[in-house]
């Protein structure tokens, strides 16, 4: 039967996995979801209100995910607005943008509004835990910087994008029913084990919705 100090250890090193050092900007926890083999990082420019993230991991796909993962813990509904762009040039399939998931386990329910490194938007979702991943891809014109939008209302997650400086337009939704609260942040998977990349977002917003009024019988 494991001792309380053994008990002790592993609480201590399970909350640690998630930075917490409270210099995240809007954010509160960063760390790696899903054991990639090198570790990745995020921080925080408040000159700039930068955030630079850089995640390896073999993907965000199927029933298990590996990536980078800057976040908070939210609950009802909420808009998250960023602008991103790839540094350096990577795998066409390296991914970023934002999620929202059910917790940090690698197999969690999630959604995200995710943008592939030749510049291809998606829609992906695991609607229960342990499930598959589900995709919508749209077309593309090649990579550049993106204004990207997440937008959470009860079970709808919609997507809404533009490039270089235009207005986001919405171009899909999906539905997804989260318990409780959730995790709400910026996501960056290398699509390849071996490497890392590195994502800077700008002009990141969180924005809570008011829950629609009751109907009235």
């Amino acid at each position: 039967m494991p001792t309380t100090r053994t008990l002790s250890l592993t609480l201590l090193l399970a909350a640690s996995a998630f930075a917490q050092d409270g210099k995240l900007g809007l954010f509160t926890n960063s760390g790696d979801v899903g054991n990639p083999a090198i570790a990745g990082s995020s921080t925080f420019d408040a000159a700039t209100g930068q955030y630079r993230v850089t995640g390896s991991g073999a993907n965000i796909w199927g029933k298990q995910d590996q990536f980078q993962f800057l976040w908070k813990e939210m609950s009802g509904n909420f808009t998250v607005t960023a602008t991103m762009k790839f540094l350096g040039k990577g795998a066409d399939h390296r991914k970023a943008g934002i999620m929202v998931r059910q917790t940090p386990d690698a197999d969690a329910a999630y959604a995200d509004v995710i943008v592939h490194g030749n510049g291809m938007p998606a829609l992906q979702w695991r609607s229960r835990k342990g499930e598959d991943t589900n995709p919508f891809d749209f077309p593309f014109d090649g990579p550049g910087t993106f204004r990207i939008k997440l937008v959470r209302t009860g079970v709808r997650i919609f997507l809404f994008i533009a490039k270089e400086g235009g207005e986001p337009k919405e171009v899909a939704h999906t539905e997804v029913t989260f318990q409780g609260p959730v995790l709400v942040g910026l996501a960056v998977c290398a699509h390849d084990a071996k490497v890392s990349e590195t994502v800077v977002f700008s002009d990141v917003s969180i924005e809570v919705q008011a829950s629609p009024a009751p109907k009235v019988p």
